[in-house]
């Protein structure tokens, strides 16, 4: 179970930091602004920086519970919660009407999938 925490907390570690990347205004994957937020958020504008450093904080608060999860019952409830939340966001990714834009394309074959196997792998590292 160690090697599926330690997978599992490295990407979102590596999530996180790829959020805080656009907090400083940080375009990969994307060309320009514009491009970057139909990628990552659909169409419209980008969120602000405090919004990027948020959620990278929540993710690698998220990384560490994960981690931590065998060592104290408030990191293995933090690690039960993460689980579910990836769960959810990636069954709603699916749920969503299709759009046709990049990010539903994108939601729909990489960010869904990669929060249902977090999901997932995290539960079950949950397992005693």
């Amino acid at each position: 179970m160690f090697l599926i925490r330690l997978l599992v907390g490295a990407v979102l570690a590596l999530i996180a930091l790829l959020h805080g990347y656009w907090g400083v205004g940080g375009l990969w994957p994307g060309r320009d602004p514009h491009d970057l937020a139909a990628k990552v958020i659909g169409p419209g504008e980008l969120p602000p920086a405090g919004a990027c450093f948020g959620v990278a904080a929540v993710l690698a608060g998220a990384a560490g519970t994960v981690l931590l999860a065998p060592r104290s019952r408030p990191a293995r409830r933090g690690a039960a919660l993460t689980a579910g939340v990836l769960l959810l966001r990636g069954l709603v990714g699916y749920l969503l009407p299709r759009s046709g834009q990049k990010f539903d394309r994108l939601n729909r074959r990489l960010y869904s999938p990669l929060c249902l196997g977090l999901g997932l792998l995290t539960a079950l590292s949950l397992r005693r």
